[in-house]
């Protein structure tokens, strides 16, 4: 899988297999992907496919934002340590969701892709 720049950052994206301790989160809990702030590396799966591994992506890569734009420790500076996992997932789970909405709301507003700063997403064609 290919890097991606967020804010700046340059975050890498590896597959890995089952039982590699990346993929093991700050609650000794198995995932299927994980992401470390720390080393800018987003832990994935091998065996993860699409479509799972793109829901997976776009979570990952949420948590990607929080991190680069400054919004996790701002979080985390307002919630009390024990409520950190919860919060950073819900976040996550914020970014995520509200990105694709807002991507297909203004797809379907045009007519056609959103195109910025040289990225295009959405399909324009999309009634839903």
């Amino acid at each position: 899988m290919r890097p991606f720049v967020v804010n700046g950052e340059v975050w890498r994206v590896v597959r890995v297999p089952a039982g590699d301790p990346s993929l093991i989160d700050r609650t000794d809990t198995p995932r299927l992907a994980t992401t470390d702030p720390a080393t800018r590396t987003i832990s994935v799966l091998e065996s993860v496919m699409p479509p799972l591994l793109d829901r997976v992506m776009l979570h990952e890569a949420a948590h990607a934002i929080t991190v680069s734009r400054g919004l996790l420790g701002r979080m985390r500076s307002v919630v009390p340590t024990s409520a950190w996992v919860p919060v950073e997932e819900w976040a996550a789970q914020l970014v995520e969701g509200h990105a694709i909405e807002a991507v297909a709301a203004a797809s379907r507003s045009l007519g056609r892709p959103v195109c910025v700063d040289g990225t295009c997403m959405g399909q324009g064609t999309n009634t839903t």
